[in-house]
């Protein structure tokens, strides 16, 4: 072709292959880091686990705190159990609250007002047909505004590899 245009499949695409390649290699890379990081991440969930109930431990990296572990409480939700009866006390005592069916920003609010697990509304009526229940409680893990830059000498420094970390603070009985 006599257009000066090299339009063979390599001259066409070869850049382009060449960044998808690149493109995959570095999604592949990520992946093995993002699975090693997460099997590590549950490990030291698994250790958390021995923390007591409502108490929060701060880990800390050569002196600052990276992030903290603590238990939060299981999340509350309104479940409604009997459909017909709270319908019918909804439509009864507060029927600008009915949708087609039970206005969900309502039912929500509704979960803030229980003595002992009885819902109750604002007026303090027992509302029928529903009940509170509160979900297990679950482990959190927060980090630090810092924890990226101290992470980030970690991984400069060597310290952490896909298999774990080298130790973060040394032991107590090792101290000089």
């Amino acid at each position: 072709m006599g257009d000066g245009c090299d339009c063979s499949v390599s001259g066409m695409w070869g850049a382009a292959v060449s960044d998808l390649r690149d493109a995959a290699a570095r999604a592949a890379v990520w992946q093995v880091i993002e699975q090693a990081a997460k099997a590590r991440k549950d490990e030291a969930k698994a250790e958390l686990l021995a923390l007591e109930q409502g108490d929060t431990v701060a880990g800390k990296v050569n002196g600052q705190i990276v992030g903290k572990a603590s238990w939060s409480k299981g999340r509350a939700k309104l479940v409604v159990t009997n459909e017909e009866h709270f319908m019918h006390w909804l439509r009864k005592n507060h029927p600008s609250e009915v949708v087609e069916s039970a206005n969900p920003a309502y039912v929500k609010a509704l979960e803030k007002h229980h003595i002992d697990g009885v819902v109750i509304d604002g007026q303090g009526e027992v509302v029928p047909g529903v009940e509170l229940q509160v979900g297990d409680p679950y482990l959190t893990v927060r980090r630090e505004k810092e924890a990226e830059e101290i992470v980030a000498g970690l991984l400069a420094h060597g310290r952490i590899q896909l298999d774990g970390m080298r130790e973060l603070t040394p032991k107590l009985d090792e101290a000089p």
